[in-house]
């Protein structure tokens, strides 16, 4: 579905309003707001459903970004970490 923000000159009045609205480019904040749209979980780790009806609020831990997410289908919730890289180790047999 394609959407336009509306403060900002032209606009095809046609298209819905942007339901995403970024603050404007010169707020200190605005990078993060952006990265927090594309990053944030799109769906419940737990059953798959989206999650544009539950909740996902991120929170940092020295480079680490944390979200927590509330999925409403199946109710679940817990925290989803990003990271660059993971260091698992194996267990031996």
């Amino acid at each position: 579905m394609a959407t336009h923000d509306r403060s900002v000159p032209p606009f095809d009045p046609s298209l819905p309003p942007d339901p995403h609205r970024l603050p404007p480019p010169t707020e200190w904040f605005s990078p993060h707001a952006e990265r927090h749209l594309l990053d944030r979980p799109k769906f419940c780790p737990m059953c798959g459903s989206s999650l544009d009806g539950g909740l996902t609020s991120e929170w940092w831990v020295a480079e680490e970004r944390v979200f927590l997410t509330w999925c409403a289908s199946c109710r679940w919730t817990g925290n989803v970490v990003l990271f660059d890289r993971a260091i698992i180790e194996e267990p031996e047999h």
